[in-house]
C-alpha cells in the first residue's frame, strides 16, 4: 500500500500571493520614485489629457467639444474645442464662406491659452473693422501632422466648408513628419500618389485609452515623458528618409495642395515657419506658380522673445506678432466675395 502525502496547497497559494503583492509594491514604489524625480530633474513638454484621437482617414483629429488644462516647463494653458473639433468659439451656425487656417501645433496653438492662438486674435480683428460682415474663421490646425493632412481635408471638406480663402501654416518640421505619416510618395515617374498604407496612429491610442480611463494619471509627469519620447520618436529624429527625399515628398504635396487651391478658384497664402534660406527659395517657387504669396514668420534666433525657450513654441506675444504680420493679407483675403453653391 503506497503512502501519499498531501501537499500544502494553501501555503503555496499564500505564498504565490505574498510575491505578487511585493512585486506590485515593488513597482509602485518604481513609479512614484520615478514620478518623483521627473518632476523634480527633467522638462516635460506634455503633461495632461490628449488632445487628438485616432482617425482612419488622417491619422488623428482634435476632439471634438473638449476642454482640459496642460501644463508644460514654461507655461499652463487652457486648450479647448468645438463640437466641429476645431479650436475656437463654438460658432452660431456651420461656418462656411469662412477664413480656413491649416497648419500644425503653431497653428492650433499650442503653448497659449484659448483666445490667445494667431487665428482668434485674427478673427477678434477683423470683428472690430468689418462688423457683421466678418467672415467665420476656422482654426483646423492640429498639432503632430503633416501636409497630407491638408490635401486630404480639402479634398473631404471643401464641398461642405466652401471657403472664401485657406491659411497654410508650414513649418519646417512637415518636411520629416510627411515622409513618417507615410500618407503619399513620389513615384518612379516623379507623380505624387497615395501610398495606401494605414496612419501610424492606432496602436498609440490604444495606450492613450487606458492612460485616459484611469482618473488622474494623464497628468503624470512620468507618462507625459513616455509620450515625449513617442511622439518625438514619430518625427524629425527618426524620418525613415533622407532630407532630399523628403524634400522631394513635402514640395509634390505642396504643388498638389496649390492646384487644388487653382482649381478651385481658392485664395491661399502660406505662412512660413522656421523654413530656413535655403529652402525657403524653393517654397517662394512652388507657392509661386499658383499665384500664392509667402508670408514669414519671426525667427526664434531675431525674436527669441516670441518662442518658449525650452518648448519652441510660440508664447502669447509671439502669437500676437504672428497676427499682426498676417492682418493685412488675410483681410485681403477676406474681402473676396463669396462662393457659390
Amino acid at each position: 500500500m503506497t503512502e501519499q502525502t498531501a501537499a500544502p496547497q494553501p501555503r503555496k497559494r499564500s505564498g504565490a500571493l505574498a510575491t505578487a503583492l511585493l512585486f506590485l509594491a515593488s513597482l509602485l514604489a518604481t513609479v512614484i520614485v520615478g514620478e518623483v524625480v521627473v518632476r523634480l530633474a527633467v522638462p516635460v513638454r506634455n503633461v495632461g489629457p490628449t488632445f487628438s484621437e485616432y482617425d482612419p482617414a488622417y491619422g488623428k483629429r482634435l476632439k471634438k467639444s473638449f476642454s482640459c488644462t496642460r501644463v508644460a516647463a514654461e507655461f499652463t494653458m487652457q486648450f479647448s474645442t468645438n463640437s466641429l473639433g476645431f479650436r475656437g468659439p463654438e460658432p452660431a451656425s456651420f461656418p462656411s464662406d469662412g477664413i480656413l487656417f491649416l497648419g500644425d501645433s503653431f497653428t492650433s496653438g499650442y503653448g497659449v491659452n484659448d483666445g490667445e492662438e494667431y487665428p482668434a486674435v485674427i478673427r477678434r480683428t477683423l470683428e472690430e473693422r468689418l462688423g457683421d460682415a466678418t467672415p467665420p474663421v476656422v482654426n483646423a490646425g492640429t498639432g503632430n501632422i503633416g501636409n497630407g493632412y491638408w490635401l486630404r481635408f480639402l479634398e473631404a471638406e471643401k464641398e461642405r466648408f466652401k471657403p472664401r480663402a485657406v491659411v497654410f501654416g508650414f513649418c519646417v518640421n512637415d518636411f520629416a513628419d510627411n515622409a513618417v505619416e507615410g500618407m503619399y510618395l513620389v513615384d518612379g515617374e516623379g507623380k505624387l500618389r497615395t501610398s495606401g498604407a494605414p496612419p501610424p496612429q492606432e496602436g498609440a491610442r490604444t495606450a492613450q485609452a487606458i492612460i485616459e480611463a484611469i482618473p488622474g494619471l494623464s497628468y503624470s509627469h512620468l507618462v507625459g515623458l513616455a509620450r515625449q519620447f513617442f511622439s518625438e520618436g514619430m518625427g524629425s529624429g527618426s524620418a525613415p528618409q533622407g532630407s532630399a527625399v523628403n524634400d522631394t515628398l513635402t514640395y509634390a504635396l505642396l504643388d498638389s495642395i496649390f492646384s487644388l487651391c487653382e482649381a478651385f478658384s481658392l485664395p491661399a497664402l502660406v505662412l512660413a515657419i522656421e523654413v530656413g534660406k535655403e529652402r525657403l527659395p524653393l517654397l517662394r517657387e512652388v507657392a509661386g506658380r499658383h499665384g500664392i504669396d509667402v508670408v514669414i514668420a519671426p525667427s526664434k534666433w531675431d525674436h527669441p522673445e516670441l518662442y518658449y525657450h525650452v518648448d519652441g513654441h510660440w508664447n502669447a506675444a509671439g502669437h500676437a506678432y504672428v497676427a499682426r504680420v498676417l492682418q493685412p493679407f488675410v483681410e485681403r483675403l477676406a474681402a473676396g466675395k463669396p462662393k457659390k453653391g
